[in-house]
C-alpha cells in the first residue's frame, strides 16, 4: 500500500511546533507528548516502517530513564544526559526525518511556488536526500561485501584497513556516479531554464492537511498549557 503524505506546508509546521516546543519547555518529562501526537501523525500517513523503529527506539528510552531514576542504574558506556537528551529530541527526530524523506519532486514543487531561486532548491534537495542515499548506498556495498565473505568479524579483526579500503572505495565510486547523475538530471528537468517551471509532482494543500494544522497547533498550546514556557 502506498504511504500517504501531508503538504510540505504540514510538515514544516510541525516541524517548527516540534522544535519550538522543545525547546521552550520547562519540563522536560511532558516532552511524551510531542512523541504521542508524532506517532499519530505519522500512522495517519501510513509511514509504518519509521513508526516501528522510532516506537521501539522510545520504549528503550523510557526503560533507561526507568532504571536511571528508580534504581539507580549508570550506564557504562555513555552518560545519563545522552538518555535524556535524546528522549526529549525523539519528536524532532523523526518529524525532521520525514520531511527529509519527502518525494523530491514534491519538495521542489512547493519550493518553486514559493519562488525560491534555483539554486537554494537544487543545494536543499541534494541535503535532504543526503542520508537516505548514503544509507541505500552502504547497504548495498555491505550485501556486496557479506556475498564475498568480507563481514566476518575475523575478517575485520585481522584486516581493519582493507575492510575500510572495501567500503570506502565503492562508496566513492558510487557518490562520483551519482553526481553526475544529479547533474543530467537537473539539466534534462529544466533546471537552467529561466521563468517559471512546472511540475508533474505538485501536492495542494486538502482537507487533512488542514486539519492537522489546527490539530497540531492545538497540541502545542496544550504542552505549553501543562509544561510551561522557560525563556
Amino acid at each position: 500500500m502506498r504511504r500517504k503524505n501531508f503538504a510540505i506546508p504540514v510538515k514544516l509546521w510541525v516541524l517548527a511546533c516540534t522544535i519550538i516546543g522543545i525547546s521552550l519547555t520547562s519540563d522536560t518529562m511532558l516532552t511524551c507528548i510531542f512523541t504521542v501526537a508524532g506517532f499519530v501523525y505519522l500512522g495517519f500517513q501510513q509511514n509504518w516502517r519509521l513508526l516501528f523503529s522510532m516506537v521501539i527506539f522510545y520504549i528503550i528510552l523510557m526503560g533507561l530513564l526507568y532504571f536511571i531514576r528508580f534504581h539507580e542504574f549508570h550506564p557504562v558506556v555513555f552518560s545519563e544526559f545522552y538518555v535524556l537528551m535524546f528522549w526529549n529530541l525523539t519528536p524532532v527526530f523523526f518529524v525532521s526525518w520525514d520531511l527529509i524523506t519527502t518525494p523530491p519532486g514534491e519538495f521542489s514543487a512547493f519550493l518553486s511556488r514559493v519562488h525560491t531561486p534555483t539554486s537554494v532548491i537544487l543545494g536543499l534537495l541534494v541535503i535532504f536526500r543526503f542520508f537516505p542515499t548514503m544509507k541505500s548506498e552502504l547497504k548495498c556495498v555491505w550485501l556486496s561485501m557479506r556475498n564475498r565473505g568480507l563481514t566476518a568479524p575475523i575478517q575485520i579483526v585481522r584486516h581493519p584497513m582493507a575492510s575500510c579500503e572495501y567500503v570506502l572505495v565503492p562508496l566513492l565510486l558510487r557518490c562520483l556516479q551519482i553526481a553526475d547523475q544529479l547533474s543530467v538530471s537537473a539539466v534534462a528537468r529544466g533546471a537552467e531554464r529561466p521563468g517559471k517551471r512546472g511540475s508533474y509532482y505538485g501536492k495542494k494543500v486538502g482537507i487533512y492537511d488542514y486539519i492537522w494544522l489546527v490539530l497540531w497547533f492545538i497540541v502545542t498550546v496544550v504542552f505549553f498549557s501543562i509544561g510551561g514556557v522557560c525563556i
